[in-house]
């Protein structure tokens, strides 16, 4: 009788690893915002961020350096995928509308995580005590999409002051919006970005 069992191509396999490492990574960020999200960003540990995600010390540190980096959830992977989205825009979005729908997109619940998304966006505007964490996530965000950027544009890295500049104000209208809101702001969130950004298109040609 003949065998039914197919072997795992190398592709397949390579396939289901990265299903495996994405989902891995997905357990601990949710576990992170979870138990922020209960009891405080202060009084969580990490060693409680991988037991509630099912995955030992060493392996949440396989993925995430810290609880900080865990919670906001960026990983190598992400920060690629915003790049091309701002290099392989069609020409005719311009650098300011293509990185305010990256940078909105990272906190918009409509996204294809909604789940993750809006909890990870609930945790941003109510935990100051993560600012300082933000501002090193925003730096590596800021490197990513000022190359990706410098590319777009046929410029050689660091050769013009342009690139950086531009993906600096657009990060900083963001933070600025972010910050507003922990700070009693009125207005919803989406829509204060929209008026950052007109501020900026005003003064950024």
């Amino acid at each position: 009788m003949p065998s039914t069992y197919a072997p795992v191509s190398a592709d397949e396999s390579c396939g289901l690893r990265e299903r495996k490492k994405r989902e891995t990574r997905r357990a601990i960020n949710l576990a992170a915002l979870d138990l922020v999200e209960d009891r405080g960003f202060v009084a969580v540990t990490t060693e409680e961020i991988a037991s509630r995600a099912g995955v030992s010390a060493r392996t949440f540190f396989n993925y995430f350096p810290s609880k900080e980096a865990a919670v906001i959830g960026t990983t190598a992977d992400e920060l690629e995928a915003y790049a091309q989205q701002l290099e392989t825009a069609e020409p005719d979005e311009g650098p300011l509308q293509v990185l305010r729908r990256i940078l909105a997109g990272m906190l918009a619940p409509a996204s294809i995580d909604r789940q993750l998304r809006a909890k990870r966006r609930r945790i941003l505007l109510g935990e100051p005590a993560l600012a300082p964490a933000l501002v090193g996530n925003n730096i590596r965000i800021e490197n990513a999409l000022t190359a990706a950027l410098e590319r777009r544009l046929g410029l050689a890295p660091g050769a013009s002051i342009e690139a950086r500049v531009t993906v600096a104000a657009a990060i900083s209208a963001v933070r600025a919006c972010i910050e507003h809101q922990q700070n009693g702001g009125g207005g919803r969130l989406e829509r204060n970005i929209d008026a950052a950004f007109e501020q900026l298109a005003a003064g950024v040609r």
